[in-house]
């Protein structure tokens, strides 16, 4: 029997058979990030520190993971509609999922470290 899955089913099913590694990923790329970077504006700087955390687990998810990468002039239309594709839906996927957490961090490390310095 031959089964069909949508782009859409396949990065839900990718993304919730590697969420241990996903949610590994997000505390690496967060200590990456230092929170006291990003004291610029009470409202935009989560947002922006959120953004960067999230783009950099979806790059290295698309990277390590599906292994997408530039072949030739030929493919590079697919490749790029495929990591467009997936990293559309990864981001929803983040958000709805990650964004708490991250958010508990943030608040967090600005509390107990003193930015000013």
């Amino acid at each position: 029997m031959k089964i069909i899955i949508t782009e859409s089913q396949f990065v839900d099913l990718f993304f919730k058979r590697r969420f241990g590694r996903i949610d590994q990923l997000v505390d690496e790329k967060m200590r990456y990030y230092p929170p006291c970077d990003y004291t610029y504006d009470p409202y935009y700087a989560f947002y922006d520190y959120f953004g960067d955390v999230r783009n950099a687990v979806i790059y290295k998810i698309v990277y390590d993971d599906l292994q997408l990468d530039y072949l030739g002039e030929r493919e590079k239309k697919a490749i790029m509609n495929k990591i467009n594709d997936f990293s559309e839906t990864a981001d929803k996927w983040m958000y709805e999922i990650f964004f708490d957490k991250v958010r508990e961090y943030y608040d967090k490390v600005l509390e107990d470290k003193d930015c000013d310095e």
